[in-house]
């Protein structure tokens, strides 16, 4: 679905993070309809990398690890109750906090992941252009997961694929 360039140097940022046990455990999670954690965050990170490769001043590797962990809240939030009611404003706090607790991520990474959900969190801005454009490919990612693959399992390698 995302052209990437160069998928070297995405798996070098991405290698670690993919390969962790506790980010596997992300494909059990869902996310939009059918399509788990795993695989909605592979595919906000292609995208936010494929938005960002020819954009030399951006930190590409704070796009790519800040992208795969922004929503690493690791818990089932489709069960009605509180959690399902404030998952949309406290998860990307609780996915920074892992993440830093998990990855030892850095300070940009951290307020990417914190901001991603601006504007539901209108009070936590996004502060970088790495921040927007996670931001951005998150939400363009969730809206082509809701609307257009909506009730389909998804491959992640052509996320639509068998909607066409």
């Amino acid at each position: 679905m995302f052209t990437i360039k160069n998928g070297e140097l995405f798996n070098e940022y991405a290698h670690d993070i993919l390969s962790h046990e506790l980010f596997l455990r992300s494909k059990q999670i869902f996310s939009h309809g059918l399509i788990s954690v795993y695989e909605h965050s592979v595919d906000v990170a292609c995208c936010a990398f494929s938005i960002a490769e020819n954009r030399p001043s951006l930190d590409m590797r704070c796009i790519v690890r800040a992208a795969l962990l922004h929503d690493f809240f690791l818990y089932e939030w489709h069960i009605p109750g509180w959690r399902y009611i404030m998952h949309g404003w406290k998860h990307p706090f609780i996915a920074a906090e892992k993440a830093r607790e998990v990855f030892n991520i850095n300070d940009k990474e951290y307020s990417c992941i914190h901001t991603h959900m601006w504007p539901w969190t209108f009070w936590r801005l996004p502060r970088s252009h790495e921040a927007w454009v996670i931001s951005l490919a998150d939400k363009f990612v969730a809206l082509k997961e809701t609307v257009l693959c909506r009730g389909k399992r998804r491959s992640l390698i052509d996320p639509c694929e068998s909607a066409q």
